[in-house]
């Protein structure tokens, strides 16, 4: 007989059977219904079939097969499937890589209005990759993204305003603008126009120059885990300016951007190449620091 232990574990074990048997059948049964629809040429019905394949749910992972259906669904005009399918041409994944294909669909995309598509279009007229290099269509590309609140394009445009960048030199500059844009993106957390906005304060660029002010920034992506923002903290900490002069932090934080393989971080990281900087004692307890690490939540703009 069994104890009322035994009955109580037993009884359990047949829950949790029975529950990884109805999870099972669910999947099962959502795949078949979503085929179905897909098949009579719903082109939702494709796009969803198209991520059950791409992410295994349901049935084997098959990317050739999640093409062939985005394409069912991208040849009606369903824009979420434009778009994952021109990033697959982009990426050579269950399809030849073909940048122009990439370009193509999303260009269909974006011409629907979708923000994603109309932020990757600015790219690709960035880099000229599948279309020829022309600044001038990217930012119009980025500011009908940006004015759907596509933080990423948001971002772009202000670094593009900011920061001097080749080929085009001082050509786009332009800091009421960086300010505006970097603004609404870091509000909505993103890393890369947090440490845009620390380089803008750094060097009084569309606001009052102020190292303090920077180095709050500066830090608000590094804690997201940005490199480049680690790096460029990790200066400041060096230098000493808008924070106390810390060797050790310092150190955290360009070991931190290096092993990212940020250029910024590894040439930091050189200084203490100098034992004198810091020492063993120190330096084991940066170490310490920099294997405790994690990239922190995103939490918005940092708090004065």
């Amino acid at each position: 007989m069994f104890t009322k232990a035994g009955r109580f574990f037993a009884s359990m074990l047949l829950v949790m059977g029975l529950a990884r048997c109805v999870q099972a059948q669910d999947t099962n049964l959502n795949f078949q219904a979503i085929q179905a629809s897909a098949e009579k040429g719903d082109a939702k019905a494709q796009y969803e079939l198209a991520r059950c394949y791409a992410s295994g749910k349901g049935v084997q992972q098959d990317y050739t097969k999640a093409a062939q259906c985005l394409r069912q669904s991208a040849d009606q005009g369903y824009a979420d499937a434009q778009v994952i399918l021109g990033s697959y041409y982009g990426r050579g994944r269950g399809v030849p890589r073909n940048p122009v294909m990439a370009v193509a669909w999303y260009r269909k995309a974006a011409d629907q209005g979708n923000a994603l598509a109309q932020h990757a279009m600015g790219g690709f007229y960035a880099t000229g990759r599948g279309v020829t290099n022309d600044m001038a269509a990217a930012i119009q590309w980025w500011q009908k993204a940006a004015a759907q609140n596509q933080v990423e394009a948001e971002a772009k445009l202000g670094q593009l305003f900011l920061i001097p960048a080749p080929p085009y030199g001082t050509n786009y500059l332009n800091y009421a603008e960086a300010v505006r844009w970097l603004r609404r993106a870091a509000s909505q957390d993103s890393a890369n126009a947090m440490n845009d906005f620390g380089v803008a304060y750094e060097g009084g660029l569309g606001v009052p120059l102020d190292c303090k002010e920077a180095a709050r920034w500066y830090r608000a992506a590094a804690e997201l885990g940005n490199d480049q923002a680690q790096a460029n903290l990790g200066q400041l900490y060096f230098d000493g300016r808008g924070v106390p002069l810390d060797m050790e932090q310092a150190y955290v934080w360009f070991k931190l951007s290096a092993s990212q393989g940020n250029p910024l971080g590894t040439k930091g990281l050189d200084y203490f190449k100098n034992p004198l900087l810091l020492p063993p004692k120190q330096l084991g307890e940066a170490e310490q620091k920099v294997l405790d690490f994690r990239p922190q939540p995103a939490k918005g703009q940092p708090q004065p």
